[in-house]
């Protein structure tokens, strides 16, 4: 009940909440680790959520200008509720699920690891509905005027990393001393990372940060 959803707002800098009414969620989450032999680690994750949004939103209220206006059959007089037509509909900004897992092999003084995760789409809006060269009103929540410059939710995308450890000891370094090399972004995919979901679609697309490229770091980590 009265479920709260943030977004950072880039124009303000600032946290914007929104609340949602009630939401029905609930989900499921698993993981599963197994080590054949002792040079070899395994280990598998995944996770649904259903979410549901039980209610429209009101997100404003008719002017009497609007109320006058036969043009805007949602308002017939002033001061009458508008509403987002978001009953039924799932949460923006959340994936449905995700999955993946990772293999860690150790072959005397050297490791390496791969981990790879699949995230699901995710919806911009509460109200699930696409992104339009030109927004519709508050009053008219549902419709595309415009041309559709990107769909409802984003895309899938799968992100696989990569690390290896060689242990110096061998060097007549103690067994704490090490060097590592950490792949992120493995095969450099060009995916949406964090975005400002909001409730409904608003006079402007709201703001997303496109997930790092494939970036290779080297650390050596020396024990006294």
């Amino acid at each position: 009940d009265n479920r709260l959803a943030s977004a950072f707002d880039e124009e303000t800098q600032r946290n914007l909440y929104r609340n949602l009414g009630r939401v029905d969620k609930y989900g499921i989450d698993g993981s599963i680790a197994y080590q054949p032999i002792p040079q070899l680690a395994l280990y598998a994750f995944g996770s649904y959520m259903k979410s549901e949004i039980k209610d429209d939103v009101q997100v404003g209220a008719c002017t009497a200008a609007q109320a006058a206006n036969p043009a805007i059959p949602a308002c017939t007089t002033a001061g009458q509720p508008i509403f987002a037509p978001t009953a039924g509909k799932r949460e923006g900004g959340a994936p449905a699920y995700t999955f993946g897992g990772s293999a860690r092999g150790m072959f005397g003084p050297f490791e390496l690891g791969l981990t790879a995760k699949r995230t699901g789409g995710r919806n911009i809006y509460d109200t699930n509905l696409p992104i339009c060269s030109v927004q519709p009103t508050t009053v008219a929540p549902t419709t595309c005027t415009g041309t559709i410059v990107y769909p409802a939710k984003t895309n899938a995308y799968w992100l696989v990393n990569l690390d290896a450890r060689l242990n110096l000891e061998f060097l007549g370094l103690n067994d704490k001393t090490f060097f590592q090399v950490n792949v992120y972004n493995l095969f450099d995919t060009l995916y949406v990372g964090n975005i400002n979901s909001s409730l409904s679609q608003g006079s402007s697309a709201p703001n997303a940060q496109i997930g790092a490229p494939r970036t290779i770091s080297g650390t050596l980590t020396v024990a006294f």
